[in-house]
């Protein structure tokens, strides 16, 4: 049985560090969550996360920035910390900045932002590249003592786009081109802000911020059970269908004889069809299962058509 760790010991410690979060542009970035930590000690993470994340092939740096990636791998989930004391004017606000605007990213490069590209930026200047990179100027340092720890859903399309153009491919990017879920961001803030209380001490200093204006819906996609075979070649067993689609979280929301309703949670954005359904069920009952027959009957049917210099010298 797949389990998460759970967040029932998560509770807010105080309200002293509340940054106001304002997102501009919601297409871009559907959800968008947050929270702030304060008190927070910089040190080297616990041998057992410096252990995990070597073995996804990271290289340690301190506990702060671990923790996000040990989230980003646990869960599929990207998170990015900005040093609260760094956000000018105590507000974040998600938009797109004038195109040509300078902006140095950690890697120390300075870039010219395209109109398109979303960024998170304070009440003065960007600070991220939503998505993709952060900034120099506002990430976490060995003098960190507060920080703003960010989970969002940001659009697949726009990230990839951005990622293209100021030639980034980073492990949040991508995630987020192919699409994460939006149903999970709250419970990796969650989550996270936990395992920094644990590793790196500090309070959780902030109500979580969660701004979900347009909740992303599930994808409906219509399935026929003697389609599926028929295009698989081989008899599935009914139960053996149920079995797989509840293990990739696809729920029968109606059940009509072989007509079945299915609702497709929404960070799977590569199944929208019922052909995506069947190539699903098929990659995990197993390719090698479908026996190869020993004959293969085709017929060729000729079409005459017309040729158009033909036609063309006729008239």
């Amino acid at each position: 049985e797949f389990v998460l760790p759970s967040v029932d010991g998560f509770k807010v410690d105080d309200t002293s560090r509340t940054i106001e979060v304002e997102v501009v542009n919601s297409e871009a970035a559907p959800r968008y969550a947050g929270i702030t930590v304060s008190g927070c000690k910089i040190a080297p993470s616990p041998e057992w996360m410096q252990n995990e994340l070597r073995a996804a092939g990271i290289n340690p740096k301190n506990n702060l920035v671990d923790i996000t990636n040990y989230v980003l791998f646990e869960l599929g989930q990207p998170l990015h910390a900005f040093d609260a004391d760094k956000i000018k004017g105590n507000q974040i606000i998600i938009k797109n900045c004038p195109a040509g605007t300078k902006f140095v990213t950690l890697d120390g490069k300075e870039r010219s932002l395209h109109e398109n590209d979303l960024m998170i930026c304070n009440s003065e200047e960007p600070m991220c590249i939503a998505g993709v990179f952060g900034g120099l100027e506002s990430g976490v340092t060995d003098s960190t003592k507060r920080i703003f720890l960010e989970s969002a859903y940001f659009n697949p399309v726009s990230v990839r786009k951005t990622a293209r153009r100021q030639q980034l491919n980073t492990d949040a990017s991508f995630r987020y081109e192919r699409g994460t879920d939006p149903n999970n961001t709250v419970y990796a803030l969650k989550y996270a802000a936990m395992l920094i209380k644990e590793v790196a001490g500090g309070t959780i200093s902030s109500e979580i911020v969660d701004i979900y204006p347009n909740p992303v819906e599930d994808f409906i996609v219509d399935f026929n059970v003697e389609r599926c075979n028929k295009l698989i070649g081989k008899v599935i067993p009914t139960e053996t269908i149920k079995t797989i689609l509840a293990n990739l979280e696809i729920k029968i929301e109606k059940e009509n004889g072989n007509d079945w309703t299915l609702r497709v949670p929404p960070y799977r954005v590569d199944v929208t069809r019922e052909a995506d359904v069947i190539e699903d069920i098929l990659r995990i009952y197993g390719y090698n299962n479908i026996e190869i027959p020993e004959e293969v009957h085709a017929s060729l049917v000729y079409a005459a058509k017309p040729d158009n210099n033909k036609l063309i010298n006729n008239i």
